[in-house]
């Protein structure tokens, strides 16, 4: 019965005009999607996406929205723009030129220590490890002394044990993250290479230069993308936001102005990081809460949608009016 009245409910959204009705009641507030990776086998979605976005909605950019809030221009109805978490080099290749070609604008993300070379980041070095490990099981130690145990036996075993140990890690002190990373290799059974495997990589600074000519807005993501609430040194904190700005600013040689939470719930941010974020000279903060945003929203605190290259095109159209802004969790 569940399941038969979810079907009707989109044949309503999708063949009766339910969405055109939700788009209008939030027609003026703006969207800004939050994106992460792209797949050369997810384009042509992404091109339904786009074609869907043009037809239905006005794209701008993340500067303009801002001038809105601060009164200097009004934003149109229906507004939207893209924001790219992370720096992945995919972005250049299967994203980009697609957003660009539907003249989407886009707010790209980057990690400093990724963009460097110094670092990849580790949630996929998380995935990494479990993926290619041979053990049946690895256990990561609790405060109490009682290690939380991961099965590794199957492929779904595997997936689970990646989602579960690396939420855990996000709750966890950062330095305690730090320290568990660097005995991880060991508890796998499997070497960590300094690079990031294929389709992992990040965009060099050059890459990040040229796609800014062309119009993306560059942002920064932390300088090693740790959870910000986690970090217990105040100077710690202020190296991967100033400091990061700061790093991102010469290495790019024009002024970033936008900033990204890394996992960016309300837990994983605090006021110390937003009071941090504001006082670095940044004039735009998102975050991972799921929402749209009226003219009144904290310009530090700036709710964004969860979506994907490869998302099924009638949930992404229902994300886009405002439906399923619940939580978070996997999309569909």
């Amino acid at each position: 019965m569940h399941e038969l009245a979810k079907t009707a409910a989109r044949v309503i959204l999708h063949r009766m005009g339910g969405l055109a009705i939700l788009r209008g009641l939030h027609r003026r507030k703006f969207r800004v999607l939050m994106l992460h990776s792209f797949s050369d086998q997810d384009e042509t979605n992404l091109e339904a996406i786009c074609t869907h976005i043009v037809r239905y909605f006005t794209p701008v950019s993340l500067s303009a929205i801002l001038d809105a809030l601060d009164g200097v221009r009004s934003l149109p109805d229906d507004a939207i723009t893209v924001t790219v978490d992370d720096g992945y080099r995919n972005f250049l290749l299967h994203g980009h030129p697609i957003l660009r070609r539907y003249r989407i604008p886009t707010t790209l993300y980057g990690v400093g220590g990724f963009h460097d070379g110094q670092l990849w980041l580790w949630p996929d070095q998380i995935e990494f490890g479990l993926q290619h490990s041979k053990r049946s099981s690895i256990g990561m130690p609790l405060e109490n002394g009682k290690p939380l145990d991961f099965a590794l036996r199957t492929p779904a075993e595997k997936a689970e044990a990646i989602a579960r140990l690396t939420e855990r890690l996000k709750e966890v002190s950062n330095d305690r993250r730090v320290a568990f990373l660097a005995e991880f290799s060991k508890l796998c059974g499997v070497e960590i290479p300094s690079d990031p495997p294929a389709g992992r990589e990040a965009m060099s600074w050059d890459e990040l230069r040229a796609v800014a000519s062309e119009g993306v807005e560059i942002g920064c993501h932390t300088e090693t993308h740790p959870i910000l609430s986690r970090l217990t040194d105040r100077t710690e904190l202020e190296r991967e936001i100033r400091g990061a700005k700061e790093h991102f600013e010469k290495r790019l040689g024009f002024a970033v102005r936008h900033f990204c939470y890394p996992n960016g719930r309300p837990i994983d941010i605090g006021e110390t990081a937003i009071r941090c974020v504001k006082e670095a000279g940044f004039a735009s903060a998102v975050c991972c809460t799921w929402g749209l945003n009226t003219a009144g929203v904290d310009p530090f605190q700036i709710q964004r949608i969860p979506f994907a290259s490869n998302i099924k095109l009638r949930y992404g159209q229902e994300l886009l009016v405002g439906l399923h802004m619940g939580g978070s969790g996997q999309l569909k």
